[in-house]
């Protein structure tokens, strides 16, 4: 008896110790989840754009990797009250980010001449300034990439950014001092239509801050204080990719060379499959997004597609799909010129499509080494289609496809000395390719010609081949 009490206060014991251990994990995430930072790195999203999942995924991507960094900072996010609840409940509870529900600001700059739609709503920015729980913030576009932590940021002035242009300030990265009178005076300007040259967040900063060119640059202090006024902010704060494609390594001599930015034309942006190897740094960025946030939304896709294109190379080579029997006919008056010219056409035509229909099956943010091979995969299934449908040589209608694979090889070698050194070599390759490109395409189109001039001694569809002594020749 004394025994079976002894165990069974051993058993309550261990269960008190457990429950106290598990609400103790409880209490003490919750801490940190409560603890209160006069610093935020912030970014914003909206809707009603062709790309809103990309710059979401952009967005998780770079937030991600700043708390890798451990940033003595809340991440937050200006989000627009129609962003999707599932994508606020996955950046709150997977990423750990504060999410601010806003009303979009009304760009009173929409219907001015040379206006780009796309910036609609980039005024929702000045909602950085609303942000009053701070003391300063440094406000983020989705295409940054930190290379390393960048906190003594939020020792500088009530507003700091950085000229990539010599002139005009970038608006992708700046520093600023949250203050209700600046806000409401910001939200007055907009509606009485300061003058804005491009209509977007950063022709209205400009205006808005027109002096800052004149302003001493920032050096953080050592003591860790903060600075009052306005400042340049160092170029390494914000690097233009574009700097590092000219040596292919960072030579930015002012500053810590902590943040990569992406300027460049729309469809070159990093999370786009395609960007590497055209443009180098598109790998690092998807490297940073592997290790962080992943591609599990991706994956299933490209597997498909594969599994699909390698079905449509199966039934090509097995089933021998062709038209000889549809598109000649042996009575020559029915194969006029105009037909043979619309043949031609049609060829042409599916060869385009075999290398155009790939690309845009492919998720847009798949890893490179994932799309490209995707890609390849896609355009060689349609390859051999066309090749046997038309019953063209081959060797031919691959040699685009080949020429395309060999200049991905060239633009990825990682052995050149400077991106002009890359540049050459890349042309080099694509003018000694050409001639065979255009060689294939002129034995393709004699290739077709043959068939046609061949039309007379093919049956029409449904008739019974003529006699042999008809065919001797072929």
């Amino acid at each position: 008896m004394a025994g079976g009490t002894i165990r069974y206060s051993v058993l309550v014991l261990a269960i008190f110790l457990l429950v106290t251990n598990v609400l103790g994990r409880h209490e003490l995430e919750e801490k940190r989840r409560d603890v209160k930072h006069r610093h935020a790195y912030a970014a914003m999203m909206y809707m009603g754009t062709p790309r809103d999942y990309e710059f979401y995924v952009a967005l998780r991507v770079m937030m991600r990797s700043l708390a890798k960094f451990q940033v003595q900072a809340d991440r937050v996010v200006i989000a627009s009250s129609d962003v999707p609840v599932q994508w606020v409940q996955a950046m709150e509870k997977e990423d750990g980010l504060k999410v601010v529900t806003v009303t979009n600001l009304k760009n009173p700059y929409e219907f001015q001449g040379g206006f780009n739609p796309r910036f609609k709503l980039t005024m929702n920015k000045l909602y950085a300034w609303s942000l009053f729980d701070y003391d300063r913030v440094v406000m983020l576009d989705s295409d940054n990439l930190f290379l390393q932590n960048t906190d003594e940021l939020f020792q500088c002035g009530q507003f700091c950014a950085v000229f990539i242009n010599p002139c005009i300030f970038h608006t992708g990265l700046f520093v600023l001092q949250p203050s209700k009178d600046v806000f409401n005076n910001m939200v007055h300007e907009l509606e009485i239509g300061r003058n804005n040259p491009d209509g977007a967040d950063q022709g209205f900063l400009v205006s808005y801050f027109p002096d800052l060119l004149d302003q001493p640059l920032f050096h953080p202090p050592a003591n860790g204080t903060k600075v009052n006024g306005t400042y340049r902010l160092p170029l390494g704060y914000q690097m233009d990719a574009s700097y590092y494609y000219l040596k292919l390594k960072w030579n930015v001599p002012c500053g810590p060379n902590s943040v990569v930015t992406f300027p460049s034309a729309p469809w070159f942006k990093p999370w786009y499959w395609w960007s590497w190897p055209v443009l180098p740094l598109g790998f690092s960025w998807h490297e940073l997004r592997r290790s962080n946030l992943g591609y599990a939304s991706e994956l299933p896709l490209v597997l498909i597609e594969a599994a699909l294109y390698i079905s449509i190379i199966i039934v090509a080579k097995l089933a021998k799909p062709t038209c000889s029997k549809l598109c000649y006919n042996r009575r020559p008056e029915k194969c006029s010129a105009f037909m043979q010219v619309m043949l031609k056409v049609l060829v042409l035509w599916s060869m385009a499509a075999t290398y155009t229909v790939p690309f845009f099956l492919i998720p847009r943010t798949a890893h490179p080494l994932m799309g490209w091979p995707l890609y390849l995969l896609g355009t060689l299934s349609l390859a051999i289609v066309v090749s046997s449908f038309f019953v063209l040589p081959s060797l031919a209608v691959l040699t685009t496809w080949i020429g395309l694979a060999g200049s991905l090889f060239v633009m990825a070698c990682p052995w050149y000395s400077s991106g002009i050194v890359r540049a050459l070599a890349v042309f080099g390759y694509a003018c000694g390719a050409a001639p065979f490109v255009w060689a294939s395409l002129v034995k393709i189109l004699d290739s077709m010609q043959t068939h046609l001039e061949r039309e007379p001694y093919y049956p029409r569809l449904g008739e019974v081949a003529q006699g042999t002594e008809f065919s001797k020749l072929y």
